[in-house]
């Protein structure tokens, strides 16, 4: 039985998905296993997939997300540790093996995780030790004060699988805010070990979301808010700091709805964000706006 599990979510993922598949191979420590969640790709994937044979467990579903295909190869693995690796990223050799090591010589360690380096979509390096380089900054904002952690990012993790699976690994419903929320729940239960050294190279893609992109993210943004005031009930400190970046949600999705021609559903957002954090005068700004008259399409 292999100590450590590696899951990876795929999706139309092949113009990388070799390059990260093959960084696994490298690695220094080797008692592990691949499980690829293939989420309804429509590319070449299953191909690039099945040219590895035995090498990789394959599970083919629909697609439901990345959080959702994560918790399937959770729920198959059978390694006491479980890595993470995005499709788009690529550990370093001596990654796993650093991370097994600080986790067995630290028992009351729940998860494990590398520094990073950034590259670009081509996979040029632009920015090297970015986790630990702009951990101080993540610690002093909101999201770092409430969670007490920075970016953790998911290809950087090595967790115990028995925690994991007692917290609920992740929740499928949440875009660009599960990995924040799973470490929350996941520091209820232990320490977590930053390791100083790179152990992955994690990449950046150019290009913004469409509309129905951003109102995702905000509601999902929402969802996760929600959650830690369920997480955090009667810790006041923190439950002012929830309801400060619920004002903010509630102000970007009042912008989102501005911006798509909606200026009454603006306004209700705009009111809900002030009665969450009244202080908060961009918002007071972004309300008047609503009741002034719309420019005409094209006007300057």
């Amino acid at each position: 039985m292999p100590t450590v599990t590696v899951v990876m979510p795929v999706f139309n993922g092949t113009r990388y998905l070799a390059e990260a598949l093959e960084s696994v191979f490298a690695q220094v420590y080797q008692d592990y296993e691949v499980i690829c969640v293939d989420d309804g790709s429509t590319d070449e994937s299953a191909k690039c997939l099945e040219g590895y044979g035995g090498r990789v467990t394959v599970i083919r579903q629909a697609n439901r997300g990345q959080g959702a295909a994560r918790n399937v190869g959770i729920d198959h693995a059978a390694g006491r540790y479980i890595a993470f690796l995005d499709q788009d990223d690529r550990w370093y050799s001596s990654k796993l093996e650093r991370e097994v090591r600080a986790l067995e010589a630290c028992p009351e360690a729940v998860l494990a995780y590398s520094n990073s380096d950034r590259m670009d979509h081509e996979g040029s390096l632009v920015r090297v030790g970015a986790t630990l380089a702009e951990r101080a900054s993540a610690l002093a904002s909101p999201l770092g004060r409430l969670i007490g952690e920075g970016l953790i990012l998911p290809s950087s993790m090595l967790v115990r699988r028995a925690v994991l699976e007692s917290v609920g690994g992740f929740d499928p419903h949440l875009t660009g805010f599960e990995d924040f929320d799973l470490c929350a729940r996941l520091r209820q239960h232990g320490r977590f070990v930053l390791l100083e050294e790179s152990g992955l190279s994690y990449r950046v893609h150019d290009g913004g979301f469409s509309r129905a992109g951003k109102l995702k993210v905000v509601q999902s943004r929402e969802r996760f808010l929600r959650r830690m005031q369920v997480l955090y009930a009667g810790d006041r400190v923190k439950e002012r700091i929830i309801r400060t970046m619920l004002g903010d949600c509630y102000s970007d999705w009042g912008m989102n709805e501005m911006q798509a021609g909606d200026g009454r559903a603006g306004r209700r957002w705009f009111l809900r964000s002030l009665s969450e954090s009244p202080t908060k005068w961009r918002t007071y700004s972004r309300l008047l706006r609503t009741f002034l008259p719309r420019r005409p399409a094209g006007g300057q």
